[in-house]
C-alpha cells in the first residue's frame, strides 16, 4: 500500500480544523442536533457495521430480542455516537464539570490513598471521553492509553485537545511499560477494557461465549498491588446530561497461583462489563466491534481459561 503523502495529511488536518471551527460556532443545541442526525444517517452507510451489530446482539441476547428491538438499539447507538463526536469537539473543561455528574469519587480517592496506584477500568459506554477529561481535571497524575493516529497532524491535534483536561496520554504502542511505571508511582490510569485483545488475550467468557480479553489489569494488580476500580459513564435523559459512576474497587483474588489468579480476576472484570451492557445496551460501542472474533491460537478450542 502506498503511504499517504504529507500534502494529503495536511489537507485532512485543515479539513478537520475547519469542520471543528464550524461546529464550535454553532449554538450547542444545533451542533448536537446535527451530530445526532449525522449519526443516524451514518447507520445507513455503514451497513456492514449494522450487520455486525445485529450478529453481536444475537450472540449476546440470543432470541430474546426481535430484529426490530435489535435495530432500535443500533439506531440509538449511532445517534449517541454522532452526539459524542460533537461533544468531543465543542466541550470545554467547564462543560465537562457542568454536564457530568459524578458518583462514587470517594472510592477512587480511597484507593489512591494506599499509594500503590489505581487502574480505573470501564467500557466504551455513553460519553466515555468525558470520564478521562474529568479525571484529568481532578488528579495531577492521571493517565490513559490512546491509539496513535496515522495522520501525524491530526494525532498531534488530538493530543493537544485531550491534554486540555491535563490527563497524560500514553501511546498504546509499547505503552505497558509506562503504565507500569505510573502505577509504581501511585498514579491512576484509565483503561477501556471491552475490546478484543487478539492473540495476546485470554479466552474468558463474555455473555456466555469465549472472547479474547486483556490480562494486563489483573497482572498489574497482582504484581504491584494497585487497585482496580470500576467506572462507567451513561447518558441520561435531558440535554447534555451525563453521569459517571465509580464503584468500590474489585476484590483481588490471590491464591498464590499467578496464572489462575489472572484468569479469575479477569473473569470478574468481564462480568462487570457484561452487567452494564445488559442494562444499557443502546449505549455500548462494542456492538460495532468484533468482540467475539477469536485468534487462531484458540479459535479451534472454544473453551474458557480455567
Amino acid at each position: 500500500m502506498t503511504p499517504r503523502s504529507p500534502i494529503r495529511y495536511r489537507l485532512e488536518y485543515a479539513g478537520l480544523l475547519l469542520f471543528n471551527a464550524v461546529l464550535r460556532a454553532l449554538p450547542d443545541r444545533v451542533a448536537i442536533g446535527l451530530g445526532r442526525k449525522a449519526g443516524a444517517l451514518a447507520g445507513t452507510f455503514f451497513r456492514a457495521r449494522v450487520r455486525l451489530a445485529h450478529e453481536n446482539l444475537q450472540i449476546a441476547f440470543g432470541g430474546s430480542l426481535s430484529h426490530a428491538q435489535r435495530q432500535d438499539i443500533i439506531e440509538k447507538l449511532f445517534r449517541m455516537l454522532g452526539e459524542g463526536f460533537v461533544e468531543s469537539v465543542i466541550s470545554s473543561p467547564a462543560d465537562i464539570t457542568r454536564n457530568l455528574a459524578i458518583e462514587g469519587m470517594e472510592h477512587l480517592e480511597h484507593a489512591l490513598e494506599k499509594k500503590r496506584g489505581a487502574i480505573v477500568l470501564g467500557p466504551h459506554m455513553g460519553m466515555w471521553e468525558h470520564a478521562a477529561a474529568a479525571f484529568g481535571q481532578r488528579f495531577d497524575t492521571a493517565a490513559t492509553l490512546y491509539k496513535p493516529l496515522k495522520n501525524p497532524y491530526v494525532d498531534g491535534y488530538v493530543i493537544r485537545t485531550r491534554g486540555l483536561g491535563k490527563i497524560k496520554l500514553i501511546s498504546s504502542k509499547n505503552g505497558l511499560r509506562q503504565l507500569y511505571q505510573s502505577l509504581k508511582k501511585g498514579a491512576m490510569v484509565c483503561l477501556l477494557f471491552d475490546q478484543n485483545a487478539g492473540r495476546d488475550g485470554l479466552p474468558v467468557p463474555f455473555f456466555g461465549k469465549i472472547a479474547s480479553t486483556y490480562s494486563a489489569p489483573a497482572a498489574f494488580a497482582l504484581k504491584t498491588g494497585c487497585a482496580i476500580v470500576p467506572a462507567y459513564t451513561i447518558k441520561e435523559p435531558g440535554f447534555r446530561r451525563n453521569r459517571m459512576i465509580i464503584g468500590e474497587q474489585f476484590p483481588l483474588i490471590q491464591t498464590g497461583d499467578m496464572e489462575k489468579d489472572i484468569i479469575a480476576n479477569t473473569r470478574q472484570y468481564n462480568a462487570f462489563i457484561e452487567d452494564l451492557v445488559r442494562r444499557h445496551p443502546e449505549q455500548w460501542f462494542g456492538w460495532l466491534h468484533r468482540r467475539w472474533k477469536l485468534p487462531r491460537a484458540f479459535a479451534k478450542n472454544d473453551t474458557a481459561a480455567e
